[in-house]
């Protein structure tokens, strides 16, 4: 695959919006850090809008003992609650097969399915080895 990021795509076919496809593109080192660190950005600020430090220590005390809880304080249960997904789709979606360019307005009006869809696509495109793990480990 080589050591440049823009040089690794794919194109993607959708399967809920036949015959539309989206060639996605590898994430470079510097684009997912930028994901992850928008992701820390809004996970501080939603937890400030929730109350800060007074909220932490009331999820702790909810879920203190509880073996369910710890995926859900961490983020969730697949592999990539730690990656901005309008960050990843901003970065990783290069073109596709509908009239209109991918513009920042465009991947913002995507629907779920679709959103969360590329997402995981551009996620495991980047990060190969660590989605293959998590797939093993549940």
């Amino acid at each position: 695959m080589g050591i440049f990021a823009s040089y690794v795509s794919r194109v993607v076919p959708l399967p809920f919006d036949e015959p539309h496809t989206v060639t996605i593109q590898k994430l470079s080192g510097k684009a997912l850090a930028a994901a992850r660190q928008a992701r820390i950005a809004a996970s501080v600020e939603f937890v400030r809008a929730m109350g800060g430090a007074a909220f932490g220590r009331e999820l702790a005390a909810a879920t203190a003992g509880r073996e369910d809880a710890a995926p859900v304080a961490a983020g969730g249960e697949d592999g990539f609650p730690q990656y901005d997904r309008p960050t990843v789709l901003a970065k990783g979606v290069k073109a596709w097969t509908y009239e209109e360019p991918p513009t920042t307005d465009r991947l913002d009006d995507l629907d779920e399915e679709a959103a969360e869809y590329l997402f995981r696509a551009i996620l495991e495109l980047t990060l190969p080895n660590g989605a293959a793990e998590k797939k093993t480990a549940t």
